[in-house]
This record gives C-alpha cells, structure tokens and sequence, in this order.
C-alpha cells in the first residue's frame, strides 16, 4: 500500500511538471498608436529573445572621482561582453542622487538591448511628436516610442530620461555617419502581475558600426513647465545638425571636410549643447549630471598637445596652407574654453580645472611662438595650427575677439595675471590694425594674412557679436570704453543696417 501511494505521488509531481513546461508566456502588448510609432521595420518588429546576462560584477569602486565645491561624481566604467557584440558603459554617481550614463555597443548583432526594468508604479510618459512639433504626454501603460529623448516619471518621483539609440558607421579621420533607419525605440509593455516592463533597443549594429545612447537616473521629475534639458537635447538633434554621441559633440561634417556626405557627422569641439545646459542649470535639476558628463567625455578628447582637435581633414586648409587632419581650431578650442569657465562657475570651482590649465598651457606655447607682432608690440594669433603645417595661416578678427575675451575670463577664473597680459597684447593688436579690418563698403574684412594682406568674407553678425562681447566685458571693469572696438562695430553696424541683417546684439 505504501508503494502504491508513493508512486501516484511521483505521477502526480511528474504531470504538473510538464504542465508547467507548456504554459505560455506573457504576450506582448501591441503598441499605442500615436506618433510615437516607430515606422521603420526594424522598430515595428519584436525584438529576439536577450541573450544571456554575463555574470554578476564584483563590487564597484570608482576608477575616478569628480570633486568641485559643489559636486562630487564617482565615475564608474565598464566593459561588458554579450555573445558577438559589447557594451562598454561610463557613468557618472553624482552627489545630487543623479546617476547619468553613456553607452556605447560595437560589434555585431541584430538589435542591442540598452535598458530592461520592470515597474509597479503608475506614471507617466513623455515624448516629442515631429507631426506636432511639440512634446506630449500619456500614462505608463503599453507604448512604443522613436522620440530622441524620452522621459519615464513614475509617482514616486523616480524618473528615466532616455536618450534613445543611434546607429553609425565609423568612418575615416574619426568622423562617423548617421543611419537613421536604424535608429531606437522605446517599449513599454504591461505585465500579466500589474507592471509595465520598460525596455530601450538599438539595432543594425555591424562590424563597422557603433549604437550610442545615453539614460538618466533621477529620484524626482522634470519640470515641464520650462524649457527642460530633454526639450533642449531635441532642439539640438531634431533637424540632423548634431548628436551627442558616446564620446562627444558631434555636428554635422561642411562639404569640404575630408570625408563628407550626407549624414556625415564630426566631432566639434564647441559642444554648444552644453552651453545649452548650463544656461538651463538655475531651473532643472538633471541639468548638473549631464554637464558632468559631457564636459568629462570633452575632457577625454584633449590630445597630447592640450587642445581637441577637429579630426577630419579640410580641403581649402590642406589646399591653402597644407594643414591635415586633426588640426587645432582656435575658436572651437576658445568655444569649449567658455563652456568650461561658465561650468566653474555653475558648478564650483575645481573639477574640470586640468583641462582647462592643460589647454592653455598649448595655447599660450602657440601664443608665444607663431603670433605676429603689430606696429606697437601687439600679438595676432593665427586661427589654426598642425604639429605638421607647411605655411603659418591667417588670423581672423572673430578669433581673435573671442580668444581675448576668453583669456580675460579665464584670469579672473583662476586668478592668473599673465593670460591677462596676453589677453592685453591680443587687444593691443586689434587697437594697432583698427581701421585696416574696414572695407570701402563699412563691412569689416574677414582675416588678415602673415604679408598684411586683407581677406573678405566676413560672417554677417558673428564678428560683431564677438566684439561686443569683449567691449562689454572691458567696460565693465570701469575702463574706459575702448574706441577702436566702437569704431568698429560701428562700421559693421552700418553694413548691416544696410544689408538688412539681423541676429546681432541690440544691448
């Protein structure tokens, strides 16, 4: 009898065993339509099954950390294998409680998946509707998304900013281009327990290619009310001008850049994308964690000279004065040097001030050693430079507005007199070719060459600009306003009155 029982009970345990292995699972939930909607193939289709996670990590500690009077990030980095392809992973602790990081996946897989996380919490989903040209908003439930940047904020506060996956192809000279048709998507699904499980892919990733996305941790909401730092990451990448990229700024290549084409894309030094963060800085809690992040992958891109270089070659620079690829831009460089100086003083003193000594450390060397002296001892200081460049180029009067002023922020800064003297030296040079930059027509000329001869092609309000700037800056100290810097602009000013101009300073 004992037997008996034992064996329906080992018949029993068997026939629920082999139910349970023919259950089904949880079936994926259509999309919304809206549109979000993805509308490539690649987007509309389910995903394959993920491949198996890797083990799980030993404990992190930081490889470094980001310290100003304001701040601290711990940054972690990290490099994961999932069968034929990898994700390499860099983020950024931030002691605010925003944890921000970039991703990047090389090597080759159909789709590459991102982010994987299960909620039980109501919330909500916001994203940009290009048929609307604005941002809606609909509760977490089932969903598929193709928006840049999309935002998670759960009732708890706890909110995920997805900058979704692009896909490029690395090309020559460090420039890479852009496959749209390839491009991420956002999926939130509901679960049979009363969860939506949220996951971001990336597909087309090949040999030659790379996906790049970036997520954002936040233990509070955005404020839609304003002009938030999702809203302004659209702005920048809608049109196709740019992409923030794993490792930097990228816009989109001139047609003289070696290579070029369509969806051509480059880094540039001037990440005005930061610029736009840190102006949104006062009014957006997530905008600290981005600005760490982007000036920190800025950071990685200084070369062994101190400056970052713009990596394509350029035709009328190769054809004109034989500088190659990877040359130095004075005014990209000045660029990210403001971004760096109005970053000291958003987010304290402290954690990006390497950089920035490095960089003008290369700048006051090349300062001292390819300037062209003026009649009263001023300094013009040439727009490019190449460790192998066969003629010394012009300077235009743009650049050399810009690098002054710059260097007189950068003195203040870190309370150095002598890149105030250089800035003095810089503004000596302006004072001493003055009326020279003034074309028959009040427009100003664009450059002038190491013989003294005067190039056109002025931009038309950037120069303008540049030295309002720097008057403004002047005559803040109390100086007296200086009037070659008036007669100047005066000049300009006539020209695009004239010419019907716009864009320029008013103040």
């Amino acid at each position: 009898m004992h037997k008996k029982l034992t064996l329906i009970l080992i018949l029993i345990l068997v026939l629920v065993q082999l139910c349970a292995c023919g259950k089904p699972q949880a079936e994926s939930s259509p999309a919304a339509e809206s549109e979000a909607a993805a509308s490539s193939g690649a987007a509309s289709e389910a995903p394959p099954a993920e491949p198996d996670a890797p083990d799980s990590p030993p404990a992190r500690t930081p490889e470094r950390v980001l310290k100003s009077t304001k701040y601290t990030a711990e940054v972690y980095s990290e490099t994961v294998q999932y069968g034929q392809y990898q994700i390499e992973s860099c983020e950024y602790a931030v002691s605010d409680g925003v944890l921000a990081a970039r991703y990047r996946a090389a090597g080759k897989s159909p789709y590459v998946r991102f982010f994987d996380q299960t909620v039980t919490e109501a919330g909500t989903v916001w994203y940009y509707d290009k048929s609307i040209g604005d941002w809606r908003s609909q509760a977490l439930g089932d969903g598929l998304y193709v928006s840049p940047v999309v935002v998670v904020e759960l009732v708890s506060g706890q909110t995920y900013f997805l900058a979704l996956p692009r896909t490029f192809v690395m090309r020559e000279n460090g420039s890479r281009e852009y496959l749209p048709e390839q491009d991420g998507v956002l999926r939130t699904t509901k679960t049979r327990s009363g969860g939506v499980r949220i996951t971001m892919d990336g597909y087309g990733l090949d040999t030659d290619c790379v996906v790049d996305a970036l997520i954002l941790t936040a233990p509070f909401g955005l404020d839609w009310s304003v002009d938030n730092c999702a809203k302004a990451w659209v702005t920048y990448v809608k049109n196709g001008d740019s992409h923030w990229c794993f490792d930097g700024y990228f816009r989109k290549s001139p047609s003289n850049y070696i290579p070029s084409g369509e969806n051509y894309y480059y880094c540039c030094a001037a990440s005005y994308c930061i610029r736009g963060y840190l102006g949104r800085m006062s009014r957006c809690k997530e905008a600290p964690a981005l600005i760490i992040l982007s000036l920190d992958a800025m950071a990685q891109r200084q070369n062994q000279y101190g400056y970052v270089p713009t990596t394509p070659g350029s035709e009328w620079l190769q054809g004109d004065y034989g500088i190659g690829p990877g040359f130095y831009d004075t005014r990209f460089n000045t660029d990210l040097l403001e971004i760096y100086i109005k970053a000291a003083r958003r987010l304290g003193k402290g954690m990006f001030e390497q950089t920035m000594t490095r960089y003008l450390g290369f700048y006051t060397q090349l300062a001292a050693t390819s300037h062209i002296t003026t009649e009263n001892g001023g300094w013009l200081i040439p727009d490019y430079w190449h460790p192998d460049e066969l003629t010394a180029p012009h300077t235009s009067l743009n650049h050399q507005a810009s690098e002054c002023l710059a260097l007189y922020h950068a003195a203040d800064l870190l309370n150095r007199k002598d890149l105030r003297e250089l800035a003095d030296r810089m503004l000596l040079a302006i004072e001493d070719t003055g009326s020279g930059w003034v074309m028959p027509n009040h427009n100003l000329y664009y450059s002038v060459k190491p013989d003294g001869t005067y190039v056109e092609g002025d931009y038309p309000y950037l120069t303008y600009n540049d030295l309002f700037y720097l008057r403004k800056y002047l005559t803040g100290f109390g100086k007296e306003e200086n009037e070659t810097l008036t007669y100047l602009m005066g000049e300009k000013l006539q020209w695009m009155q004239k010419n019907g101009v716009t864009g320029y300073e008013k103040g």
